[in-house]
């Protein structure tokens, strides 16, 4: 069966068309490109791991739900955390779980003060960010998430400038415990995705993630 065939993806456009407005979700709405860059994206990664049931996963910075909340509905037996730094976002975010059914965590904090929580920290299997930041800043944010031995995995847009995101973030890897794993390349209608997997090495020092403005200032 064709994961998208679940009714609840027609549910969860639903309810992401009718509270777009008040919460400010996406651009996208237009039914085919819902189904195509959020739903179907989101699920890409499904292609490109295997983990255990029971899986721990976070996703961090989630948004309107993406990629977590449809990795949730493809893999009800992972236990899924969506972090998200925005109030009104959050509050969506635990409607949605509510609507469609799921049993998803929703933590409303920033994502660098979150991952200093020793419930949080180097606690999931696998950790997921969508449209969030460029690599290195994004490699700082999530993998004190990541437990050893787990995976990061970041999507990304056009192939040419995540592969230059990569090399960027070389140095910023090596300092947080983490190695390039897979990188894949896809071409769709509606334009190239790539998909960057970290492998947890090792445990990331306890200073890390800094605050954001040193972040930005002074990246890895």
């Amino acid at each position: 069966m064709n994961l998208l065939e679940d009714p609840r993806f027609a549910l969860y456009e639903e309810i992401l068309l009718r509270e777009n407005a008040k919460y400010n979700l996406t651009a996208i709405t237009d039914t085919a490109e819902i189904r195509q860059k959020h739903f179907a994206d989101s699920l890409a990664l499904l292609d490109d791991l295997e983990l255990p049931p029971g899986a721990a996963v976070l996703d961090v910075g989630s948004g309107a739900g993406f990629p977590g909340v449809p990795l949730a509905l493809a893999r009800p037996d992972w236990r899924v955390t969506l972090l998200e730094a925005t109030g009104k976002k959050a509050r969506f975010l635990q409607m949605l779980a509510s609507e469609l059914g799921l049993p998803l965590a929703v933590i409303h904090a920033r994502a660098e003060t979150a991952a200093h929580d020793p419930a949080l920290r180097a606690r999931f299997d696998l950790v997921t960010a969508r449209a969030v930041a460029a690599l290195p800043l994004l490699c700082e944010l999530c993998l004190p998430y990541v437990k050893v031995g787990g995976i990061f995995a970041a999507y990304k847009g056009a192939g040419e400038r995540a592969g230059a995101e990569l090399e960027q973030a070389r140095h910023a890897m090596a300092v947080l415990g983490a190695r390039c794993e897979k990188i894949t390349e896809e071409t769709t209608a509606y334009g190239q995705r790539t998909r960057i997997m970290l492998r947890k090495r090792s445990q990331t020092p306890t200073m890390y993630p800094r605050n954001h403005g040193a972040m930005r200032k002074k990246p890895l």
